[in-house]
């Protein structure tokens, strides 16, 4: 036994946990009091426990900050081993939401400001703790909140990786989404779990709720993010900052616990945080496209989705008509539930070019022409984004005879037609008045035919060329190449990481000043540069240590994790750099 640790009394209990014990310490020779953190006796004895445990004294006993527990020593007393940590005197904050949530948006901003700094501190210490909960958060006697337990935290490297930072960790109540995947875990992780944690106290439980661990984990990565409740007394930049950090996308959440804390103090100062600083998003038709295969937002100037990497539709003008061929026989009626599939699409993209009013009304038989005048390279982007709604086309030269199956309708069509008005005309031949009834037919026929076959090969929706930003050179030539690069990114996560800088990128150059855009336009063309090259060099990293063991890293497998890492990095600060432009 350690001979300092004679030194120490272990008095009662404090409360208890599934994996630990905290008991009140004396320490004789001092008179100070600790916390002391003890393995439950069966977990003692069980080797990835009790790394955790020695992991956690590790990892933060040098991070001092007013808003984390302080860690003082790991000692053995009384044949037990005990964390020496700061005695906080108050409640959890999940004993504080239990009896007082919903809790005042000033005290709110006070509480959640200074979770917010202990992130901070612990990001910019290299520490991400991977198991943010109201638990695990103590609030003092005056009012100052501590994150404690950092028992499944990990360092951001993964360099010095062992087998629990490998492996999932977390509360489901406040996982993220992309926590399901160790590799895609960064200090954004904690930033959504601090959203959880803020919605949680705003309305008295965690934004999500499901019967099952798998049920909830699936309600963070699939379900809509709930808003605060209406008429609840919270302002309108409250609510966008918690949206914001409960985005499904790292991405697309606040960059950096630093930039969370100024978001903080500002919603506390007297103009209640008129400039906010969320993440960027674009306005107009931007903030309404989606991508037809994954449903992602899209960039209008690429020609491919950054999520996926599914070509995007552009209208540009050209020779070649598109005809929907089907499911479906020549003549038969256009089934329903696509043609609604595809209204919602069209309205969903108004900035694709396409006008579907004539279909909205009336339900085609088919084929039927549904864009004219484009390029063949449009023909192919559409009928490929319609194939995703399991909607068959058909592209050829030409206006609305193009395609020999819209020449065979409109015969059919017209035939039917012209055969039952003459059957009508023809009724006077019954009273034997013949002289009056086939003059008529030969009158009738020809127009009823030819209106039926006209109208039978009408378009059922118009296109124009897509909305298209004008560029720089600098810029039209970046755009060149992310269409070019994307679709060989095999990893989802490293497209996402790639679209939260594109995405940032075009809005900046979108709400420069025009006069300000030849100064603005190096500096966001290299970051798309740096963006690709950090996106590309991830995703061939990430293919290269899935033949390799991670859980027991060779020296190579060690040089791989820290260049991820150089990179991950670098392109986490990227975005951050952005989003304080």
């Amino acid at each position: 036994m350690d001979e300092r640790a004679l030194r120490y009394t272990l008095g009662e209990e404090l409360g208890s946990g599934a994996v630990a014990t905290v008991v009140r310490v004396h320490d004789r020779e001092t008179g100070m009091v600790y916390a002391g953190k003890i393995l439950h006796t069966r977990l003692a004895r069980d080797g990835d426990a009790a790394e955790r445990f020695a992991r956690e004294a590790e990892l933060v006993r040098h991070l001092k900050h007013v808003n984390i527990v302080e860690i003082h020593d790991h000692r053995e007393i009384a044949g037990r081993g005990v964390l020496l940590m700061e005695l906080v005197e108050g409640p959890t904050l999940a004993e504080l939401i239990a009896r007082e949530a919903p809790i005042p948006e000033p005290r709110l901003l006070s509480l959640a400001r200074g979770i917010a700094d202990g992130l901070a501190a612990a990001h910019e210490m290299g520490i991400i703790h991977r198991d943010l909960k109201p638990a695990n958060i103590l609030v003092s006697r005056s009012e100052t909140p501590k994150i404690a337990d950092f028992g499944m935290a990990r360092a951001t490297s993964f360099a010095g990786v062992d087998r629990g930072a490998m492996a999932v960790a977390g509360t489901p109540d406040y996982m993220a989404p992309e926590t399901l995947d160790p590799l895609a875990v960064d200090p954004r992780t904690d930033l959504y779990a601090l959203g959880c944690i803020l919605h949680e106290m705003a309305t008295g439980a965690p934004p999500f709720t499901g019967a099952t661990p798998l049920g909830l984990l699936e309600q963070h990565r699939a379900a809509p993010i709930p808003s605060l409740p209406e008429g609840a007394p919270y302002s309108p930049r409250l609510r966008q900052l918690i949206t914001s950090l409960l985005a499904k996308q790292p991405g697309d959440r606040p960059q950096a616990a630093r930039a969370v804390v100024e978001q903080l103090v500002a919603l506390r100062g007297p103009d209640g945080g008129a400039a906010l600083a969320i993440p960027l998003r674009r306005d107009g038709d931007d903030a309404r496209r989606a991508c037809v295969r994954c449903e992602a937002p899209l960039v209008s100037e690429l020609a491919v989705c950054l999520k996926c990497g599914f070509p995007q539709v552009h209208i540009k003008p050209g020779n070649m008509a598109l005809y929907v061929t089907g499911p479906g026989e020549i003549a038969d009626k256009f089934d329903s539930v696509r043609r609604e599939r595809l209204l919602q699409w069209i309205r969903r993209n108004p900035g694709l070019g396409l006008d579907a009013a004539p279909l909205a009304s009336s339900i085609p038989r088919l084929p039927f022409q549904i864009a004219s005048g484009i390029s063949q390279a449009s023909a192919v982007t559409l009928a490929q984004s319609l194939a995703q709604l399991d909607i068959e086309c058909e592209s050829a030269r030409g206006g609305r005879l193009g395609l020999a199956g819209v020449r065979t309708k409109a015969l059919a069509i017209a035939g039917r037609r012209t055969a039952v008005v003459s059957g009508v005309v023809m009724a006077p031949a019954m009273f034997g008045l013949w002289f009056i009834a086939i003059p008529m037919v030969m009158a009738v026929a020809p127009v009823v035919f030819t209106l039926a076959f006209v109208a039978s090969t009408r378009p059922f929706i118009s296109a124009r060329a897509s909305d298209q930003r004008s560029l720089t050179p600098a810029m039209s030539s970046r755009v060149r190449k992310l269409d070019a690069v994307v679709p060989k990114i095999e990893a989802d996560r490293h497209r996402e990481s790639l679209r939260a800088v594109v995405s940032r990128v075009f809005a900046l150059f979108e709400g420069s000043p025009p006069d300000a855009r030849a100064e603005l336009d190096a500096e966001l063309a290299r970051a798309l540069d740096v963006g690709m090259l950090a996106a590309t060099r991830l995703d061939a990293l990430d293919r290269a240590l899935a033949s390799h063991d991670t859980m027991d890293p060779s020296a190579e497998v060690r040089a791989m994790l820290h260049e991820r890492d150089m990179w991950s990095a670098r392109l986490l600060e990227l975005t951050a750099t952005l989003d304080a432009f």
